[in-house]
């Protein structure tokens, strides 16, 4: 194990128990009586800075295995991001690199030296982590060749798959389960891991930019938000579809449920399936007529739709938590 390093386990005994204690707090009967549970972080922020990877685990909670992409922030956009935290006077505790594998990006060391230049001009208590999965000579070679006071949170993975939380099953389709719940409140990763930055904008957490890229609504904040700004309305849209949200036992075995089948079959459509529901069955290998449905599903005020044309997201609420007119 390298210096330094903190081997991270997705399935533990706390997280379980976090996440049975965030689905309770996350029901509108309980929030009426004692407000809203989470806030998004002022404090920490993850930078997806690639969607590339060396392992294919088969839940990625970034979709790197399910629809693999080239995608990635460039140096302009962390410098851009380092800039506007200035002019705001932000005061980053913590400031993650993940992926995807984030030392497979090719600018890898060019964006760490721009992080550590941004701690030694003002921002001494800055924690700079890079979270790897710490497979492959590859992988290990940029880790060795990582500069003191960047700490390394190390999956130790390999191709074995481990056990995980199923992130492709949708609270959208689970209607029974989650008839009281208010996605609005997101959940305890928007505290604990903080804002995310991704190659398509801000969000309230990364794992919602990763969504994004999936389902195409492009909702992503081109600047980083204000300190006022709760993103309560891209929790609105992100919640819905993220298997993070809620409670959920734990497996080695892929599950995707119909919103995700449907949004990875569109993603990669089929060439010469012009119609999204033959390619879902094209995507499942199953009778597409399973899955030819118009499914219109209100909760906290999100429209989320699947029809003939395009997915689409329609949201009541501005970036206050407002209604608009």
């Amino acid at each position: 194990m390298a210096a330094g390093a903190k081997i991270h386990r997705n399935v533990t005994l706390h997280r379980l128990t976090a996440d049975f204690f965030q689905f309770i707090r996350s029901q509108r009967p309980v929030i009426r009586r004692l407000g809203r549970p989470f806030q998004r972080s002022r404090r920490f922020v993850e930078m997806d800075i690639t969607y590339r990877c060396n392992l294919r685990c088969g839940n990625c909670n970034r979709s790197c295995t399910q629809a693999p992409s080239d995608a990635a922030l460039t140096i302009q956009d962390v410098g851009d991001f380092l800039a506007q935290s200035r002019e705001q006077g932000a005061r980053w505790d913590r400031i993650r690199l993940l992926g995807g594998e984030p030392t497979l990006h090719k600018d890898f060391f060019a964006i760490l030296d721009l992080l550590l230049s941004y701690r030694a001009d003002g921002h001494p208590a800055l924690r700079i982590v890079v979270c790897t999965n710490g497979a492959g000579r590859k992988v290990n070679r940029v880790l060795d060749r990582l500069p003191e006071g960047v700490v390394v949170k190390n999956t130790f993975k390999n191709s074995r798959q481990r056990f995980f939380r199923p992130f492709n099953k949708a609270p959208i389709d689970a209607p029974l389960l989650h008839r009281f719940s208010d996605f609005s409140v997101g959940c305890r990763i928007i505290e604990e891991c903080g804002l995310g930055l991704t190659p398509l904008g801000y969000y309230p957490c990364a794992i919602a930019g990763g969504i994004d890229r999936i389902f195409g609504f492009n909702l992503g904040r081109q600047r980083l938000p204000s300190p006022d700004d709760d993103m309560r309305d891209l929790l609105s849209v992100f919640c819905p579809l993220c298997g993070h949200f809620g409670v959920s036992g734990f497996t080695k075995k892929a599950k995707t449920s119909v919103a995700w089948e449907a949004a990875y079959a569109k993603y990669a459509q089929p060439p010469g399936i012009s119609d999204p529901f033959q390619a879902v069955g094209a995507f499942t290998g199953r009778s597409s007529s399973i899955y030819g449905f118009y499914r219109i599903y209100f909760h906290g005020r999100l429209q989320i739709k699947w029809n003939a044309q395009d997915f689409s997201a329609q949201n009541s609420l501005n970036s206050k938590g407002r209604k608009t007119p």
